[in-house]
């Protein structure tokens, strides 16, 4: 009985060592933004709609996800910066797979991967992006959601 409860004590302490050791961790910040014209800045009336997931790791800020029934034909996708209250401030274009209508799409990690310098970290952590899917008739976007702030 007595080994069995040494036993037990070394493997507590072994357990707490290994997990009390200083790791190099890079914090992974995630969240999933809807997408909508109400959004936009004027309202856009529309029935496009979308969902993308943003990931932050380190300094690699990821987005996939899709959107869908857009009014009019694609014409692009966008990480854009909000200063001011003053849109238009394009950071990134995305690369989209498109429908068959062009009228929605999907947008995958392994294609839309970004290394952020310090300024444009410090943009994300500030909140003053978000993303944008335009059309031929609305070229300023017809759909829009907003990236709250991520990272330290």
């Amino acid at each position: 009985m007595k080994k069995l409860k040494l036993l037990s004590s070394a493997i507590i302490v072994l357990l707490f060592c290994f997990y009390s050791m200083p790791t190099d961790v890079h914090a992974q910040n995630s969240q999933m933004i809807t997408l909508g014209g109400y959004k936009m800045k004027p309202r856009v009336a529309t029935s496009g709609s979308g969902m993308v997931t943003v990931k932050l790791k380190g300094d690699t800020l990821t987005v996939h996800g899709d959107f869908e029934n857009l009014t009019n034909r694609y014409s692009g996708a966008y990480i854009m910066v909000d200063i001011r209250g003053e849109g238009g401030n394009q950071l990134y274009k995305l690369k989209t797979d498109l429908n068959e209508e062009q009228n929605g799409g999907k947008l995958k990690t392994k294609e839309n991967r970004f290394v952020l310098s310090a300024a444009e970290k410090q943009l994300l952590k500030e909140g003053k992006l978000y993303i944008t899917i335009n059309t031929f008739d609305h070229r300023n976007g017809e759909i829009r959601g907003n990236i709250a702030p991520m990272g330290k």
